[in-house]
């Protein structure tokens, strides 16, 4: 069940239209200054998360950069033009389109793609130039010569030991960058990024009204943009939440503590604000040796605890106490020497992902039938049906892509079959980790589960011996190391940007004609982004070796270029084999079955029983990385909201907004202050110093 939304409405059952509210919300001066930022995020991430290894300028799904960006843009510039010129004041739907271009952009330069597109193909043939059976493995999988940049060589090795990969390893020495040779690279990995991204846009298009006013999922983090982005009173320079002395004095006291820790780092008598607990020595001993490491040992984010606020009581429950069940778990397991190991767990998610995804389209069933019918013409034609584009156009639409897809990977050496399932997977994947951010609001969110691991259940279903081809499992394997990392989504993004359109730029818009610009606004947006960030990332490559911190790590990417394509392309293309023993293929089967009873368990309940506290999305990343550096931050949110609410009702919870949102916004300002302030006193000759605030 979800929890009572307050929409207001005038008489025509239209939301109430926002202050500013105007269907030229895509102008040159939108576009221009979205473009700067994209820009900005664009070409300094790769330089700043690899060569200097700072805070993650996106790093999870509240991007520092664009944070900051907004607001600079808004007190610095807009404020001051509000005040003495008006009409050249950016309004809010201006502010939507900036807002969601700069989001989309957040999806490519780092863990979203440029982390592991150049790197891990360029570790690869590196791995392959050191061991024989690596350079086996890629000759096996007959991979085209035309999914890599132009270089000498003819086998995997000599490749591998090319000036163009060797330079990218080891830094160019007089730091230049082959740009002819990488060229073609882009443009072939373009067409199927291309291809996805649109795909992805288009499914999102199509499910924003089941998920937007049908279901009324939240979108906690669209709020907070909105919140940021909202247009003052007349006669004010700026709104409400900026006026706010609790905003203020949160952001302040946010601020303070991050600093005073930052300045502990560079002088050891200043004193150190603890924020987290470190038990390993407490739990060395049975049964709480047995537990995970996020629980021994954890760290508080603000905001986190800030957009806490903006979730169902039900969600944040779930998302800690599951955590807690893990735990038990683990003691119980432990403690009848049953290991509870790896491959348990991705099995388990890939069953509650299932049984997920079969829940969601059951919930929308009727709004998928409709879509099916506009496609084939037994639906009376309404353009207000949809916001942003035709049902029909955006349904076929959807199916070009999709083969698009397909018929990329099966030039690539895929079977027709192979590159169908692929396709569909990493659209179950993104299109699922969409849907846990709409519902909870998770600013760091991943899914433990490698996409390689579905070629290994055919065997399950059948007694006789199955194995896909080469260059099936290894090209899954490489989009398993390109797309594992969700914590920078496309799909996400792009949903919350278009929430954010939705409520601040197109509230009283129902005609898609009218907001089509949107659309080519993030097509624009993606395209500049993606030049920007592949030119960024080869040049801070082949210029730098190892990083800036005073332990420095390389290469600088390290786990792009060494660990992702050795164990989860090269390694398990090593050991996939025709098919499971019968001791792990039964216990597959049986993990899988449990997670697909858990969410569906619980999603039932959720739907019929209206006290029901738990909610299954939370078993779907339970077992991430995300999960455990978060939890903490989760459970503190939840009890702060618990006591707000008995202790003032809907009254001091509401005025509570701009405090949490503080926290959210002050944690990202000290992160971008001390990013530039650390750079700026290693520039003047001290020891540069890591500094690391926000989840990632």
């Amino acid at each position: 069940m979800q929890e009572p939304v307050t929409v207001s409405s005038d008489p025509g059952g239209l939301p109430a239209l926002p202050k500013d509210s105007s269907p030229r919300a895509v102008t040159w001066r939108s576009l221009l200054v979205g473009l700067i930022g994209v820009l900005l995020v664009c070409g300094l991430t790769p330089y700043n998360d690899f060569a200097v290894d700072n805070t993650y300028l996106v790093g999870n799904f509240l991007p520092l950069g664009l944070v900051v960006f907004l607001v600079v843009l808004l007190l610095l510039i807009n404020a001051p033009l509000r005040k003495w010129a008006p009409q050249s004041a950016l309004r809010e739907a201006e502010l939507a389109i900036i807002t969601a271009m700069i989001l989309v952009a957040c999806s490519i330069p780092s863990s979203g793609l440029m982390r592991y597109l150049p790197t891990t193909t360029v570790g690869l043939y590196n791995l392959a130039s050191q061991r024989l059976d690596y350079s086996d493995v890629i000759t096996r999988a007959g991979v085209p010569r035309w999914l890599l940049p132009d270089s000498t060589g003819e086998t995997p090795a000599q490749i591998g030991t090319s000036d163009t990969f060797k330079y990218y390893f080891n830094r160019a020495p007089d730091g230049t960058v082959p740009w002819s040779d990488w060229i073609g690279f882009f443009v072939v990995w373009g067409v199927l990024i291309g291809l996805l991204w649109m795909l992805l846009m288009l499914l999102s298009i199509l499910v924003r009204r089941q998920w937007v006013e049908n279901e009324k999922l939240a979108f906690p983090l669209a709020t907070v943009y909105s919140s940021l982005i909202e247009s003052p009173e007349p006669g004010k320079a700026i709104n409400g939440l900026f006026r706010s002395y609790g905003f203020w004095i949160a952001v302040g006291l946010v601020f303070g503590v991050h600093s005073l820790n930052a300045m502990h780092q560079y002088l050891p008598d200043v004193p150190e604000a603890p924020l987290g607990y470190n038990f390993h020595t407490l739990f060395a001993d049975d049964p709480w040796r047995q537990t995970t490491y996020g629980f021994k040992e954890a760290s508080l984010f603000f905001s986190v605890i800030g957009i806490s606020f903006f979730l169902q009581t039900k969600i944040t429950l779930s998302l800690w106490s599951f955590f807690i069940l893990l735990q038990i778990a683990h003691m119980v397991l432990g403690g009848i020497q049953i290991e509870f190991t790896e491959s348990m767990k991705q099995d388990q998610t890939f069953g509650g992902m299932l049984v997920m995804t079969g829940v969601i389209l059951w919930i929308g069933r009727h709004h998928w039938w409709m879509i099916i019918r506009h496609m084939f013409g037994r639906h009376r034609m309404d353009e207000s049906e949809s916001r942003y584009l035709p049902y029909a156009f955006a349904g076929w639409a959807t199916v070009v892509c999709f083969l698009g897809v397909v018929g990329w990977f099966w030039m690539a050496g895929m079977s027709v079959l192979g590159a169908t399932l692929l396709t569909l997977v990493l659209v179950m994947m993104f299109m699922m980790i969409a849907r846990v951010v709409a519902e909870t609001g998770l600013v760091f969110a991943q899914i433990n589960w490698l996409m390689f691991r579905f070629w290994y259940y055919p065997t399950l279903l059948t007694p006789i011996p199955f194995a896909t081809s080469s260059g099936n499992f290894f090209m899954t394997g490489w989009m398993t190391g390109l797309f594992h990392d969700l914590r920078e989504s496309f799909s996400v993004f792009f949903q919350q940007g278009m929430k954010v359109a939705d409520q601040s730029a197109y509230a009283r818009i129902r005609r898609w004609r009218n907001s089509v610009g949107f659309i080519l606004a993030i097509v624009l947006a993606l395209g500049v982004g993606y030049v920007t960030s592949a030119a960024s990332m080869l040049w801070t490559e082949y210029n730098y070796f190892s990083t800036m911190s005073s332990t420095p790590v390389s290469p600088i990417n390290d786990y792009a270029m060494n660990s992702v394509p050795r164990s989860i392309i090269l390694e398990s293309s090593l050991t996939y084999k025709s098919g499971l023993n019968q001791e792990s293929g039964l216990r597959s089967v049986v993990n899988i079955v449990i997670g697909g009873i858990v969410v569906g368990l619980t999603s039932f309940l959720r739907l019929t029983v209206a006290w029901w506290p738990f909610h299954p999305i939370a078993f779907i990343v339970l077992y991430s990385y995300a999960t455990q550096k978060v939890w903490l931050s989760i459970f503190i949110g939840w009890l702060v909201k618990v006591i707000v609410i008995r202790m003032g009702g809907a009254n001091l919870l509401k005025s509570s907004k701009p405090v949490f949102i503080g926290l959210v916004v002050g944690e990202a300002f000290a992160a971008g202050f001390w990013l530039i302030t650390s750079l700026t006193v290693h520039w003047m000759g001290y020891e540069y110093q890591r500094i690391i605030l926000l989840p990632g």
